[in-house]
């Protein structure tokens, strides 16, 4: 959050060097963020911990090669290829792997190696990858689970500040809210939840990625089989209790690196037939609600965590019956199906054909039908939607309404619960007699517009921050952030000052509150919420 500060001030030093802007505009909270916090654009509430620490990752990719002493390992990369280092080492002391996961990448190890070994006596045994020649057969090992993870209770109960740790408990109040946290450790950090667990409604599916280029079909074929009967023989006797593998696939790319694209050819591994990925699916759930995935759609890779995450979002979204949420990247349609129910209607846009087809499905398992869902780049259509829609929202007369009812802090995240707020402020409900006032004689469908983004790591298009800028009816967006750099860059975008009056390309949005929320324990990643109002 200090980023945007920063990025605010130097943007606006160079409109004004530029002769761009008659004096140099700093928007209030600019002004504030330094002499309260720091520096940092608006309060940072805390860190949500993850309910769960270990093996808590539903999505896990082995690379496949060689290891330090020439053995064919399923596991991942060691060292920099650009440095020489091709070497691959096992995944089994990595405590982010769920113990499905390792189990299948042991049992694919050992399958791999007894064909180096000659052991069926045939002498054709399919080779691993050699990234620097661009040659072998074995390339990647994808294991996707759904309905493993045990529910995550309500986000509150995962809050964590600075000061939750006994040493810090008297610390001076005007330290609450700074942008890097010291380690926080306490007793209560130990009581996650468990890790990821099979039972009746777990499913897996498994994906080797694989190159045919100057390999005998015939051979092919035999060892995928045997492969197959490998794995499903590991499934049956896994420890502590055996899972149930739903889908074998054999994924086909001969490109230099391991990422393939949405469109790579599917195969049964088994049988051999050709498979799309929006035919084959798992099921996940996830804040009450089931979720189809299919084999190449997004999803977060850590369940638990994104239960809360998407709680977080959808209270600060403040959504309400009469308001019409964007989701752009929406994915599979989580966040948008989490929060149709409290809605008018969730637009949802990603640039993935099979994850669109998924969020369909999702709303339609759920009984959701108020949503559309839009296949396409979300720069090439956000701004015929807001065009659309943009006529369809009550006319607001008295600008700022919005931030009046939504930007207080809940009790909850403040941590001063049994404190009184003026009603307006307490419980983020839309003023009706406001509303009616407002909207007159002419009856429109739609308060407000209320955007949620969670883009990939580059960030949001410069033409989607343009429109959100331009339309005036989107008054609140929730911005959900794996990258501080791209989340700061593109929520300067949207809060700077533009033109002589600052509001050339629309009325600039300020940011009200931020948290963090560790998405990926024993990384140094974590993901990032931010309110944005105007």
């Amino acid at each position: 959050m200090c980023r945007l500060t920063k990025a605010i001030i130097k943007q606006s030093k160079q409109e004004r060097s530029r002769g761009l802007s008659n004096r140099s505009r700093v928007p209030g909270w600019v002004i504030e963020a330094n002499r309260l916090r720091g520096g940092c654009a608006a309060p940072l509430l805390g860190i949500l911990r993850s309910p769960v620490l270990d093996g808590y990752r539903n999505k896990s990719e082995f690379s496949i090669g060689l290891d330090v002493n020439e053995k064919p390992t399923v596991g991942f990369n060691i060292g920099l290829f650009k440095e020489g280092m091709t070497a691959v080492s096992g995944p089994e002391n990595c405590r982010h792997i769920s113990p499905i996961a390792k189990t299948l990448a042991s049992a694919l190890q050992s399958f791999i190696r007894s064909e180096n070994d000659g052991i069926h006596g045939n002498g054709h045994h399919l080779p691993v990858w050699n990234k620097s020649t661009g040659t072998g057969f074995w390339r990647l090992l994808t294991v996707r689970e759904g309905g493993v993870a045990p529910p995550a209770g309500h986000w509150v109960k995962w809050k964590r500040t600075p000061f939750d740790n006994k040493n810090h408990a008297g610390a001076d109040a005007e330290r609450e809210h700074v942008e890097y946290f010291e380690p926080m450790l306490s007793q209560k950090d130990d009581d996650g939840l468990p890790s990821l667990s099979t039972s009746s409604r777990s499913e897996v599916m498994v994906i080797i990625q694989v190159s045919l280029s100057g390999h005998d079909t015939c051979t092919v074929q035999k060892t995928c089989k045997r492969a197959a009967d490998v794995l499903r023989i590991a499934a049956s006797h896994a420890l502590p209790r055996p899972f149930y593998l739903k889908r074998l696939l054999m994924q086909v790319h001969n490109g230099v690196s391991n990422a393939a694209g949405p469109n790579a050819q599917l195969f049964d591994l088994e049988n051999g037939n050709t498979s799309t990925a929006k035919q084959i699916s798992i099921s996940e759930n996830l804040c009450g609600l089931r979720f189809s995935l299919s084999a190449t759609a997004f999803f977060q890779v850590n369940t638990c965590a994104a239960d809360i995450l998407y709680q977080i979002a959808g209270e600060w979204a403040s959504p309400h019956g009469r308001s019409l949420v964007l989701d752009i990247c929406c994915g599979t349609g989580t966040i948008g199906i989490t929060l149709a129910k409290k809605v008018q209607k969730v637009i949802g846009v990603d640039i993935v054909e099979d994850a669109i087809e998924d969020a369909k499905a999702n709303a339609t398992v759920n009984g959701i039908t108020n949503c559309e869902w839009i296949a396409g780049r979300a720069e090439n259509v956000l701004p015929s939607i807001l065009k659309t829609y943009a006529p369809l929202v009550t006319p607001s007369e008295r600008p700022g309404l919005t931030k009046a009812r939504y930007s207080a802090p809940s009790a909850e995240e403040s941590g001063s619960e049994g404190l009184s707020f003026p009603d307006r402020c307490h419980k983020g409900e839309p003023d009706v007699s406001m509303d009616n006032a407002i909207r007159g004689s002419k009856s429109y469908p739609f308060d407000d517009i209320v955007a949620i983004a969670d883009p990939p790591r580059a960030g949001l298009h410069r033409n989607v921050l343009l429109a959100l800028r331009k339309e005036s009816c989107v008054r609140r967006l929730v911005y959900v952030s794996c990258n501080p750099d791209t989340m700061a860059a593109d929520c300067a975008e949207l809060c700077k000052p533009q033109g002589p009056d600052g509001m050339s390309g629309g009325v600039p949005f300020t940011p009200v509150k931020a948290m963090a929320v560790d998405l990926f324990p024993h990384t140094r990643h974590c993901e990032a919420v931010v309110l944005l109002e105007r």
